[in-house]
């Protein structure tokens, strides 16, 4: 995640979307951290939404700039370290959703700032507008920890052992079974910031005044105790079986807002509604932020209830009309129940490698980011292990002049694995897509066994010329040749023999593998242009190889024809008149970026701007699916099992396209069963 130096912080901040759409913060609560938003922020920002996800001080990789820093935590100073962060962002006027303490910070935001605050949604936490009267015994029972936090005792023991007592939380205040260890662990790291316990127990504290607010927000938090109503358009979500604040704590929360107000309770759901029913909270708040105010309506949402019903449901037509119903919130989202998101990135990702054994690669390029890895095992708890080793992902472009390009990862573009046991990574050696490294363009073997590279076969300058750029590779039945498309200024198909690592160019400047001027790239009605004016403009890109090997598939990305040719015709030995005449037109298709031929026969293809996945039926193009979490959906694989896998490289949410977008931009993996 990019970092942003903000008033007292140097702070983690994820971004997702287009600059210019409209503005929404999403704030995390305790004990939690900004992974709480990873299934809602790219769903919000698909619809438009410029969101911004920070890490509170003392959580994550967020740092206090100065040692001296009082290490507080009241909800006036966090809504005070988010309007810092908004203003070096050039934000304005926004929308707010905050979840625990983000919610009251949220709140603090509205008071404070009623101006640049136009709609909030607060999730899980009531507000604290008129003061906090001291709880009910019943209620003072489940905050037990915020008494024992106030003790000498309690502080030195979430010194101590702050991942069991977190731990706790996470299993009381939502039913059993709602989250995984892996999933915890993974959460549980950003609580290791060495001024997470300080921040925490100065919040609780604060609270009830058993510490003074930060000096600075003094001022914030006597105007919410003071303030006992606000007007702006509001939504309260929380679970009705939320463990620490049931939906008795929210009996008087309607009273508190003057303004178009609506509470949403959702059923089977805890104390994480953003966790344990993300669809549907995306859908309350896009009601909230992309709806009329007028239209909110108290709610008592029973999808996950129907969700975790389904299995029991009495009778096909009982079962029938759950699965409608969820297929109809999924339309409503401009999702597809058929698309599963296996996992997401904090860089952009573009290609994706399933092996026969179920193990899961992906690749980064060193495109607009600077990456600290060009090649990953994705792990089974979604960590990401550099592949094969540290090494071979150490380069980094301030080093160009000191390491070897040989002998590191420069800029992957491609990884495929070749069914004889080994992983093909594709190197074009051209960092930011622009000029070419001498020595870098290459293939690297590595071995799946061993995990060790057997191989290197370099691609030397009169076959990678000064404008190629090395885009994707398809293997031979026999794994003894490699065709790999070049998308730079003169499109080819590169042929590589494996065994002698000789290469040559084929159909070298052919119609069939060079950009269509006649094609404009449109996501959304609106051509993707970047400032200059220019749109994508890539040559052949999206490869297939039929199963007997015998037939190449091949499309420009700016294009619309999908054309083929019998891979005898790209022997070095065949001239190219002989090739020109062998080319044949299969399709008139689309915008189409990844092309994958499965184990079935099914030849797929990505179309990034209409957000889908389509077949090949004969010389027709149909749709599998179409989902708007697929942002530029861009490589294809596929499982053992026939399971499909595709990334969303965002190349529309790069600073190419996007003026002000972050170097690292948020990428997913996703995966959807074979078409029938």
């Amino acid at each position: 995640m990019p970092m942003i130096t903000t008033g007292d912080l140097n702070m983690e901040v994820s971004l997702y979307g287009a600059k210019e759409g409209q503005p929404l913060l999403l704030i995390h609560g305790w004990p939690d951290d900004a992974s709480t938003w990873d299934q809602v922020a790219p769903a919000l920002a698909a619809e438009g939404f410029c969101v911004v996800v920070p890490t509170l001080r003392g959580f994550g990789a967020t740092r206090f700039l100065n040692d001296d820093a009082l290490r507080t935590g009241n909800s006036a100073m966090l809504a005070t370290d988010m309007i810092a962060l908004l203003d070096t962002l050039g934000i304005d006027r926004f929308m707010v959703a905050g979840h625990d303490w983000g919610s009251n910070t949220a709140e603090a935001l509205a008071v404070g700032w009623p101006d640049r605050v136009e709609r909030m949604a607060m999730l899980s936490t009531p507000p604290r507008l008129g003061g906090m009267p001291t709880p009910p015994f019943e209620q003072t029972q489940r905050q037990w920890y915020h008494w024992f936090m106030a003790t000498a005792r309690g502080a030195e023991a979430v010194h101590a052992d702050r991942r069991g007592f977190t731990h706790l939380h996470w299993v009381n205040w939502s039913p059993p079974g709602w989250f995984d260890e892996v999933t915890f662990d993974r959460v549980a790291r950003s609580f290791d910031n060495p001024d997470w316990a300080d921040v925490t127990l100065h919040s609780y504290r604060a609270r009830w005044g058993e510490a003074e607010a930060d000096p600075r927000s003094a001022w914030l938090e006597d105007k919410v105790k003071a303030t006992t109503t606000l007007s702006l358009p509001t939504l309260y979500i929380h679970g009705d079986a939320d463990g620490v604040n049931p939906p008795s704590t929210a009996q008087h929360v309607p009273a508190k807002f003057a303004g178009p107000f609506a509470r949403i309770t959702m059923t089977a759901v805890g104390h994480f509604p953003q966790r344990e029913n993300p669809q549907a909270v995306v859908r309350h708040l896009l009601t909230l932020f992309a709806g009329a105010p007028a239209a909110l309506t108290d709610t008592i949402d029973r999808s996950l209830t129907m969700k975790k019903a389904a299995p029991y449901a009495a009778g096909i037509a009982a079962i029938g009309l759950v699965a409608a119903a969820a297929a109809g919130v999924a339309h409503a989202q401009g999702r597809s129940a058929q698309l599963t998101q296996v996992a997401q990135f904090d860089h952009q990702a573009t290609g994706v490698a399933v092996t026969e054994d179920g193990r899961r690669f992906v690749n980064f390029p060193r495109w607009t980011d600077d990456v600290p890895i060009s090649v990953a095992e994705v792990m089974k708890d979604g960590s990401l292990r550099p592949y094969p080793d540290a090494k071979w992902n150490s380069w980094r472009n301030a080093r160009a002049n000191e390491l070897p390009v040989g002998d590191y990862f420069v800029c992957v573009q491609s990884i495929v694995p070749d069914g004889h046991g080994n992983l093909w990574v594709l190197d074009p050696g051209a960092p930011g897509n622009e000029k070419i490294l001498e020595g870098a363009p290459k293939l690297v073997r590595i071995d799946l066994a061993s995990n060790t590279v057997t191989k290197t076969i370099l691609v030397p300058g009169d076959v990678a010329l000064q404008g190629t750029y090395l885009n994707d590779i398809r293997f031979s039945p026999d794994g003894k040749t490699g065709y790999i498309t070049d998308s730079g200024t003169r499109g080819a198909i590169i042929v590589v023999d494996l065994e002698s690592g000789k290469s040559h160019r084929a159909l070298d400047g052919h119609p069939s593998t060079q950009i269509d001027k006649t094609v404009k790239v449109t996501l959304d009605g609106k051509p993707l242009v970047r400032p200059d004016g220019r749109q994508p403009a890539f040559a052949a890109d999206g490869i297939a190889i039929s199963k007997d090997g015998k037939t190449l598939y091949y499309q420009a990305l700016t294009g619309k024809t999908l054309y083929a040719i019998d891979t005898a015709k790209l022997r070095s030995d065949i001239s190219e008149a002989d090739r020109a005449a062998a080319v044949k037109t299969v399709a008139q298709t689309h915008v189409a970026d990844g092309l994958w031929m499965s184990k079935a026969g099914v030849l797929y293809l990505t179309s990034p701007t209409d957000y889908a996945i389509k077949r090949l039926n004969g010389t027709t193009v149909e749709t599998v699916l179409t989902d708007r979490r697929l942002r530029w959906p861009d490589t294809f694989s596929e499982g053992r099992d026939g399971t499909m896998y595709v990334t969303a490289s965002h190349i529309q949410d790069t600073n190419w396209f996007t003026p002000g977008a972050p170097p690292s931009i948020k990428t997913q993996l996703f995966s959807f069963p074979p078409a029938k």
